[in-house]
């Protein structure tokens, strides 16, 4: 009997390693490469918002693989969406499941996971939302200086002073205050992703720690949801207020002070956290919900899911909020009237919606939607061992309508069935830890570990800072917005599949291929395109003195190259992460070793991208601005450290390729047995943790 244990994949930002051997991958590898083509697209749309990404991938590999239906015992038998199988003549012995109608289940799991997805979309805005609200103190700092200046003439004139002191007073903050407040408040506002990147700490106690008469998903599922809707609905007007959006068409708003982007961040952290946890009892209840012909359509629901969360809540959200948008295509289209300045919703007003909908849809799911029995006799279970409810180890009944352990015919048994994954419950959360610990310890995991934290930070300010300061330069939040699912979601699906057929077997190759263009000639895009943007949506509207027909041409060309350009690599490191790991990792613990290995791929995106912010804004040195004699602006000296930052990370990039090349070879060529703890394959597993720790 093949068992589904607990997993918990990691919602990763990285398109990390791909590695293997020269021999072609195996089916569960293929499978996890085809599959991460839809995942990839969602995870490269969010860092396409110049946020740090997070990916989402099915809880064990072998989930990725639809297990053999009764029809067909090698595994090709599985049908469509909407085809279900047939029960076997007679109505007897099989599967019990094997006839289940899962159309409402699909339709459950797609609302879960757009649920899950929401937060982070909304996260993904509040950037441009930063950079928005600093320009508006910028542009009143601008106009308090002209107004110091036209009072200082007035001085001339033998009019009074006190005008003078009062104009000066009225200029809330400088430029250069602004610009390191702007970059400080991103890098605060970074941290808030971190939940996802170390869920597997308590992943364990979610799968173990349950009560069995509300069901063990619904168990964390309905109260984590219903907390997360509520968070959502009565702290809407706080992440406003607390922005400082409110002010935003003042005069200097209330200042830099008003912005309390700490509150924010927590706020967000919060719900980061509970969506975390949310995802570790959705993942878990997608194995066990869906009947077992239909369990490899989890992690489609799972993509489709999370796309329809994030671009509702990140693209939705910003196409509405633009003034432009709302004011010239929006309200005419609804018939609503005119409102110049203003969005057609507001952050508060999105928030607070969508929570709504999130305390429905729970509400729903805790009165209508039953979780069976879940194969586990006895009542609640929370242990640090074995839990069956009474002490007794956990037995599978063939007449629970959804099942943990599901049944497998004799005739579809092969050797790979011995390496049965193993569960929490089944095996306590003490025992669950000191396995994971045993990964880590393992020297090839710990070379990985290496090359997945270190590898991302070249590449941090294309990841993070590119499209911000595409807007501060005037580019919109919507056209930032519909590039994601323009360019970034068709690419983030064809990119994978093409790639896989390209290097096939050689995933390491697609790896190094894709880092060298990433951190050379894609920052070179990079860096042509803002310096387009800055140029073309500037005072002067031309490109290296072309005429305006040319430099609109120039624009669009290096605006969509470098999008593309972005996500074509991180599709391709992401497709080659997804393969390389499932294609090692050991069966026995197949979902929990994903999980801690996307972990680390987690931290790899998630450290630099606070690290990046924060240089950004310390060495950028605002130009001095004042009002000439004609009334215009004019601005000398400053330093914009994008570019000079670009050009040593690209150099960091080409030596870290020339340094730790080799190690990511060494990687790929380690034999399976390198990555296998071999814990649980004799009585005594103490003498198999004491022989670990002797190889090192």
């Amino acid at each position: 009997m093949k068992r589904r244990g607990y997993a918990y994949m990691g919602d990763s930002s990285s398109a990390s390693l791909g590695g293997g051997g020269g021999g072609a991958p195996s089916a569960s590898a293929a499978a996890v490469a085809a599959s991460s083509a839809a995942r990839s697209a969602s995870s490269a749309a969010v860092g396409s918002a110049g946020r740090t990404t997070h990916l989402d991938v099915p809880r064990t590999t072998s989930s990725l693989v639809a297990p053999p239906s009764e029809e067909n015992g090698n595994g090709h038998g599985v049908k469509g969406v909407s085809g279900a199988a047939m029960p076997p003549p007679g109505g007897g012995g099989g599967d019990p499941l094997a006839d289940h109608d899962d159309r409402i289940n699909y339709a459950l799991l797609l609302a879960l996971y757009t649920l899950q997805r929401i937060p982070m979309g909304l996260s993904a805005s509040i950037p441009f939302l930063i950079q928005q609200r600093v320009q508006a103190l910028a542009s009143a700092a601008h106009q308090s200086a002209s107004a110091a200046g036209a009072a200082a003439e007035s001085v001339e004139r033998g009019l009074e002073a006190a005008a003078v002191a009062s104009a000066a007073a009225a200029a809330p903050h400088s430029l250069a205050e602004l610009t390191r407040t702007a970059y400080n408040a991103q890098a605060i506002f970074a941290l808030c992703s971190w939940p996802f990147s170390l869920k597997l700490l308590w992943a364990p106690i979610v799968d173990a720690c349950f009560s069995k008469r509300f069901g063990r998903r619904k168990s964390w599922l309905v109260p984590i949801q219903l907390i997360a809707g509520a968070l959502m609905v009565g702290g809407s007007e706080y992440v406003e207020r607390e922005l400082g959006l409110e002010n935003v068409g003042s005069e200097g708003g209330g200042g830099v002070s008003s912005m309390n982007v700490r509150g924010v961040t927590a706020f967000f952290f919060a719900l980061y956290f509970l969506m975390a946890t949310q995802d570790v009892a959705v993942d878990g209840w997608a194995l066990t919900m869906l009947s077992r012909k239909n369990r490899g359509k989890g992690p489609i629901c799972n993509s489709i899911g999370q796309n329809i969360g994030y671009f509702l809540s990140y693209v939705g959200f910003l196409a509405l909020n633009d003034v432009d948008s709302s004011e010239n295509l929006w309200r005419p289209l609804f018939g609503l009237p005119s409102r110049p300045g203003t969005g057609l919703v507001s952050l508060g007003g999105f928030v607070r919606f969508m929570g709504t909908f999130m305390l429905v849809i729970t509400i729903l799911v805790g009165l209508f939607k039953k979780e069976v029995d879940m194969s586990i006799e006895g009542g609640d279970c929370c242990t640090v061992g074995n839990c069956d409810g009474g002490g007794r180890r956990a037995v599978v009944r063939d007449s629970d309508a959804e099942t943990l352990l599901p049944k497998k015919r004799a005739a579809d048994e092969d050797d790979d069935d011995d390496d049965h994954e193993i569960d929490a419950y089944e095996i306590g959360i003490a025992e669950t830890y000191r396995r994971l610990w045993a990964v880590v310890r393992l020297p090839a995991v710990r070379s990985l570990i290496v090359i997945l934290l270190t590898y991302r930070l070249p590449c941090a300010l294309s990841d993070n800072v590119k499209f911000l300061k595409a807007v501060e330069f005037g580019l919109s939040k919507q056209t930032t917005a519909l590039l994601s699912p323009m360019i970034v979601l068709p690419l983030g699906i064809i990119v994978p599949i093409v790639a896989t057929k390209i290097w096939h077997g050689h995933p390491l190759k697609q790896f190094m291929w894709a880092y060298r263009f990433r951190v050379t000639f894609v920052a070179l895009v990079d860096v042509l395109m803002l310096l387009a943007v800055r140029s073309f949506l500037g005072e002067s509207r031309r490109i290296l003195g072309a005429g305006e027909g040319t430099s609109r041409a120039i624009f669009w060309l290096l605006l969509i190259a470098s999008t593309a350009f972005q996500a074509t690599v991180h599709s391709m490191q992401f497709n080659s992460q997804m393969t390389f790991f499932a294609h090692r990792v050991d069966p026995a613990i197949g979902g929990s070793y994903m999980t801690l290995l996307n972990t680390f791929a987690n931290l790899g995106g998630t450290w630099p991208s606070s690290f990046i912010m924060y240089l950004v804004g310390r060495f950028t040195i605002p130009p001095d601005c004042a009002v000439g004699e004609d009334g215009k602006e004019v601005c000398t000296g400053g330093r914009d450290s994008y570019f000079p930052l670009q050009m040593a990370l690209s150099a960091l990039g080409c030596l870290w390729i020339f340094v730790m090349s080799k190690r990511v070879q060494h990687v790929a060529e380690l034999p399976d047995d390198a990555w296998r703890t071999h814990i649980g394959e004799s009585e005594d597993g103490e003498e198999e943790m004491q022989s670990i720790k002797k190889d090192h």
